[in-house]
């Protein structure tokens, strides 16, 4: 049972072959999109496709966590403060709040493969940028344009793969993203760990310079960008967004090559001949104001009684979900190598009888080892700031939360269906917060790894789950809409939470471990609150 999710994926190869073979017959009249991707079959276009996934969800993940390795290491070379570091962790987020509906637009409106092509090139080149960065605000202003264009690409993907798949098959390609995704998040540590403890050094003019081992990371991670590049320009237009446009003749040659490629066949052999329109929006000679109060007229009623209070309580859930998972994910190679730096350099002087608490470790080596003083304003690097050493026992750690979370996403996979969305969600956010709460008493490094695995998996499934009680509460028209605001609500979770996170910490070690463990608590609260499912009576009362 609790490997199911694999066993699914692993089935949808034999699958798809009988798939393939088995083509339905030409029907008369023109076929409707799901008959002609059905009738294109399910094979070596789709794996190739997925095979070109892999880097572009790579690239999602490296834009927004690769950062946090960063910190510890440049910490000296840049000045960063605690509250800086909180803001390169957040400021992906930021950008990506900040272009959200943009990115809708441009996609409804140029296409998917073009914004995703220009997309991760933009995004790769300023992933390269960032290894050049001289001062922390410079890169504070690349890692936010990095999180305003890597939105398009990651939005336009998720329609592009929904519109290459037949009903059947959509969700099995969501799991294989959700297994490249957990991938990804495993193998940042890995090549932080092959990477950043090194010591590069160049001869230049009889000269020895030394490169910082973070900035040639930085420029490694960026390779996934131009990778999904070059694997998104072989592929074609969305047939379904060619559809949308009424470009027919362009959608049923998009067919045709998947149709070809699957089988093997020529592609006039496809057996649909003309596609129905039936997607097609027709142009009007509406200005931008009269398509914007268009808008707000079809999106009015989600803010109306009784939806807009749904969509309040679901937010916020979601915001409490982002808020501690994002912010615990992203500052614990900070945190692990604040205690790591702790225990080589004071507890085997001082406490060598007595392991000390988890905050103590933290406050002890923040009094000890950051660059807090300044004169005129200048941080004083030279006489306060050493050099993080980052050694095994950091990147060891963050492999297992990542690994944590993949296994707690099966475990979750076969316990949804039967214990209940509302049962599991709010479990998950109660045991995120005890473990959150219980981080304070934690002494030893492997409880500490445990609570910290465990509150990020937890609070990571909940949120995961979230889109599923948006499912059962919004109607299928308002369904779109409302995931978009929960999720761009979900991110502003992310940037306070990362924000919020080092002016806390300054003030109390305990604070930030409140702050999320709270907002972990009021998640599991709304979850209870919220309203059953609809019955099949309800809903069609509601579509009356």
């Amino acid at each position: 049972m609790v490997f199911q999710k694999f066993i699914d994926i692993l089935t949808m190869f034999s699958y798809s072959q009988i798939r393939c073979k088995d083509v339905q017959p030409e029907e008369p009249g023109p076929a409707d999109f799901e008959r002609a991707i059905v009738t294109s079959g399910y094979g070596k276009f789709n794996y190739l496709l997925l095979l070109a996934v892999l880097p572009a969800s790579f690239s999602s993940i490296f834009s927004s966590s690769a950062i946090s390795y960063v910190l510890p290491s440049a910490e000296c070379d840049l000045g960063l403060t605690m509250i800086r570091k909180g803001l390169l962790n957040s400021m992906t987020f930021a950008g990506m709040i900040s272009s959200s509906f943009f990115w809708v637009f441009m996609t409804d409106t140029y296409g998917r493969r073009k914004i995703m092509f220009y997309g991760y090139m933009f995004t790769g080149i300023l992933s390269l940028a960032t290894c050049f960065s001289h001062t922390s605000w410079i890169l504070i202003l690349f890692k936010f344009l990095d999180g305003v264009i890597i939105s398009g690409p990651y939005a336009a993907l998720m329609s592009y793969l929904a519109e290459l798949h037949n009903e059947t098959q959509r969700s099995r390609t969501y799991m294989w993203l959700g297994v490249f995704f957990s991938l990804g998040n495993i193998s940042l540590p890995c090549i932080a760990w092959l990477i950043i403890p090194q010591k590069w050094n160049v001869n230049i003019l009889s000269r020895t310079v030394e490169i910082s081992s973070w900035r040639v990371f930085l420029a490694i991670c960026s390779l996934p960008e131009f990778l999904a590049c070059i694997a998104i320009f072989a592929f074609p237009e969305s047939p379904r967004f060619l559809l949308l446009k009424g470009r027919r003749e362009e959608a049923l040659e998009v067919f045709k090559k998947i149709y070809s490629v699957n089988t093997g066949n020529d592609p006039d052999t496809y057996p649909i001949k003309d596609l129905q329109d039936e997607y097609s929006v027709k142009t009007t000679n509406e200005n931008f104001k009269d398509k914007v109060r268009s808008c707000l007229q079809q999106v009015k009623p989600l803010f109306l009684p009784p939806n807009v209070y749904k969509l309040f309580a679901i937010s916020l859930i979601q915001l409490g979900a982002t808020l501690g998972s994002n912010s615990i994910r992203l500052w614990m190679p900070q945190l692990f190598s604040m205690m790591e730096h702790f225990k080589n350099n004071y507890h085997t002087i001082e406490y060598s009888s007595t392991q000390p608490r988890f905050c103590y470790m933290l406050g002890q080596d923040q009094t000890n080892s950051f660059p807090t003083s300044s004169v005129n304003g200048t941080l004083n690097l030279a006489h306060d700031c050493i050099p993080a050493e980052l050694n095994a026992r950091v990147f060891i750690n963050s492999i297992v939360i990542a690994t944590t979370g993949v296994i707690g996403y099966t475990l979750a996979g076969t316990l949804i269906t039967v214990v209940g969305k509302k049962k599991l969600i709010g479990t998950c956010f109660m045991v995120a917060a005890a473990c959150c709460g219980s981080l304070y008493w934690a002494a030893s490094s492997n409880s500490i790894l445990g609570l910290c695995s465990v509150f990020v998996a937890m609070s990571s499934i909940g949120g995961a789950c979230v889109v599923n009680i948006i499912v059962d509460n919004f109607p299928t028209c308002f369904r779109t809409m409302a995931v978009s605001l929960t999720m761009m609500v979900g991110r502003f979770g992310a940037v306070l939470g990362n924000t919020l996170f080092p002016v806390l910490f300054k003030l109390s070690c305990l604070g930030p471990f409140v702050m999320i463990g709270c907002a972990s608590l009021v998640s599991a609260f709304l979850v209870i609150l919220l309203p059953r499912k609809k019955s099949q009576t309800d809903k069609s009362k509601d579509v009356a």
